[in-house]
């Protein structure tokens, strides 16, 4: 009797404390699934913005900044801290390698040539040209762009008028994720996007399935997102017809799901869209990488860019075969917040992650001057047109490979 009264005290406590706790074991003992919603079809064929669901975004709060944070992959991550009183002036070195946000709280005293006002709007510019061509008229208008990626915050205004669909396939994001929203402003943001008036239709997907052990990658999933994007293709007015689609994600040999990938890459070409990935060799014979920048040099000067931070020592030390090689703006990037409406962060390092959009906001521009353009024709004129550079290092002259020229290009079209 006495142990039953036990049990009964022990899981009565247990609902307590799971109550007390706001849920939060609730929470992480939940099942783990993925959602898939669809747009409505009528406001696809009406031409109209057509949402299956609007995600939820919440502030990025961190404090106060008392000793160096871990390295998270983002370099010296400073994004929503409060660094008013952090010794800033002992990690100057540190600083070549930031991440920081419009939340960030500096201190009045930084190191010399370090002005992050200066270092956020320089960063805006996609650079390499891209804000000449939008004054001769070509910004993306009339061109359609897919996007699929993380959980998209639909607020933000960068992007917000942009959006022409939202929808779920396969996603296990519960709300807006920093992905999302730094890929969808540099292909169409308003301020830092290279398309800022093409149209986006973005869906969120999840390449894989979660448990409580870890992540699976499945790109499945990536494929069934290409298909779908197909299909509501066939469902838009002319006007609205998508012409490229954005994936920052790669494939490959050893990887689930690789061989469908490829197969619905070349479905989507016999529609004549261009599928970017960060694996292009396998279906268009050439394969991208991203430049460098200092976060302080010019972005429209061919001269401030060199390999990008991820790939350079690999370079410098001989290693990177630059044959079919086309290489775009990737480091120094400014992009959106994901957090809020009008907040923006700063990361000096950059993956291919910010490539891939800004080739998809490239390629609308080059849509808009020659609607009849197609993928093989613009990757041959990308070529064509492009800059070949060599690098001083260490007495050795390296070929570069080469860098994209955005006025050429749209010029030769």
């Amino acid at each position: 009797m006495k142990i039953k009264k036990i049990i009964k005290f022990i899981l009565a406590a247990f609902t307590v404390i799971l109550l007390g706790a706001g849920g939060f074991l609730l929470w992480y003992f939940r099942p783990v699934s993925a959602v898939t919603g669809q747009a409505p079809e009528e406001a696809y064929q009406n031409g109209t913005p057509a949402f299956y669901r609007r995600e939820q975004y919440y502030p990025l709060e961190r404090g106060t900044l008392n000793e160096l944070p871990p390295d998270n992959g983002m370099g010296f991550d400073l994004r929503s801290y409060d660094v008013s009183e952090f010794p800033l002036s002992d990690y100057a070195e540190k600083l070549s390698d930031v991440t920081f946000n419009s939340a960030t709280v500096w201190p009045d005293a930084l190191p010399d040539g370090f002005s992050p006002a200066d270092i956020m709007e320089t960063g805006k510019n996609p650079g390499l040209g891209i804000r000449r061509i939008h004054g001769l008229g070509y910004t993306g208008k009339n061109v359609s762009i897919a996007i699929i990626d993380q959980a998209l915050n639909p607020d933000h205004a960068e992007y917000c008028n942009n959006i022409m669909g939202y929808e779920l396939l396969h996603s296990f994001d519960m709300s807006a994720a920093m992905h999302g929203a730094a890929v969808a402003s540099i292909a169409v943001g308003k301020n830092c996007g290279v398309a800022p008036d093409a149209n986006l239709y973005y869906i969120s997907s999840t390449f894989g399935t979660f448990t409580r052990k870890g992540a699976n990658i499945d790109l499945d999933y990536m494929a069934q997102g290409i298909d779908r994007v197909l299909e509501i293709n066939r469902m838009l007015p002319e006007d609205k017809k998508i012409r490229v689609i954005s994936i920052s994600r790669g494939f490959g040999s050893g990887v689930k799901g690789s061989s469908k990938v490829e197969a619905a890459i070349e479905r989507a070409k016999k529609e004549n869209i261009f599928v970017i990935t960060t694996t292009t060799a396998p279906n268009y014979g050439f394969r991208l990488m991203g430049l460098g920048r200092e976060m302080t040099a010019d972005p429209d000067d061919i001269r401030s860019y060199g390999p990008g931070r991820f790939w350079r020592d690999n370079f410098y030390a001989g290693y990177a075969d630059m044959e079919d090689v086309l290489l775009v703006p990737m480091d120094a990037r400014t992009y959106a917040s994901w957090t809020d409406t009008d907040g923006y962060e700063f990361g000096a390092s950059g993956g291919l992650s910010w490539s891939v959009p800004w080739l998809a906001g490239l390629y609308a521009l080059c849509l808009e001057k020659n609607p009849s353009l197609t993928p093989d024709e613009f990757i041959s004129k990308a070529f064509e047109t492009g800059v070949t550079q060599t690098i001083e290092h260490d007495g050795k002259s390296l070929p570069l490979g080469t860098i994209i020229d955005p006025v050429a290009l749209i010029n030769e079209l």
